[in-house]
């Protein structure tokens, strides 16, 4: 058993369906782990009266049918999950390739990135592309993923003014993360490149395209390749 994983969480209501599970004062890293553990133990041993499990960045929350489950049976559960999630083994996930165009007119901001770096277009998309991403959670829109693993010399604030229409597909820098509009909504990433891959599939069962826990890479193509992908998305 690794100890670090035992130090205790903190378990509380968040309204009257749902528990909310957090780990103050433990690092980004070590709390990405725990997270994944528990989401997989409570997925193990799913109760009917559960409804789903999100995952995000400092803490999962557990939302639940309090006509089928009580709170104090839920915060029982969640104790029991806790001790199994300590000695489970969550597998390294295959890479999901994102296929990625840097070229204008999709890389809105990257000679900006560039010059504020001090760097060339190429260097910024030389190591955007190499890096490999953590999937930490899906929000603020449907299947937009914040992407842990951006490599410190891309570290870049967001926006001043955000944009009223950033469009699907974008991938973007905000802070130390990375991310792709997975629909059409206001935006105040850097955005470096557009990707043809769709991340909301409302008609799929699941909807977005990744998930928690999932790892990628972006892909870099050309123009002429991101109309010939977009044509069979």
């Amino acid at each position: 058993m690794n100890p670090d994983l035992a130090m205790p969480a903190v378990i509380e209501p968040l309204g009257d369906c749902a528990v909310i599970v957090s780990w103050p004062g433990v690092s980004r890293d070590d709390v990405a782990q725990r997270i994944q553990r528990m989401a997989r133990a409570i997925q193990e041993h799913w109760h009917h009266g559960f409804e789903c499990v999100v995952p995000a960045f400092a803490s999962l929350t557990l939302h639940y049918s309090p006509t089928q489950i009580q709170w104090r049976d839920v915060r029982d559960f969640i104790e029991a999950a806790m001790a199994i999630a300590v000695d489970l083994e969550c597998p390294e996930r295959p890479v999901i390739e994102i296929p990625t165009c840097y070229d204008l007119p999709f890389a809105l901001d990257l000679a900006e990135l560039a010059e504020r770096h001090g760097l060339a277009t190429t260097d910024i998309i030389r190591m955007h592309s190499k890096a490999v991403y953590t999937v930490r959670m899906i929000g603020f829109s449907p299947g937009f993923p914040y992407l842990a693993g951006l490599p410190d010399r891309l570290i870049t604030p967001r926006k001043n003014s955000p944009r009223l229409k950033v469009p699907a597909g974008s991938v973007a820098i905000g802070g130390h993360q990375t991310g792709i509009y997975s629909i059409e909504t206001p935006g105040g990433w850097n955005i470096i490149g557009r990707t043809p891959t769709r991340l909301f599939l409302p008609e799929n069962d699941p909807p977005c395209l990744l998930q928690a826990g999932d790892r990628v890479r972006f892909v870099p193509i050309t123009a002429e390749t991101f109309s010939e992908l977009q044509v069979h998305v």
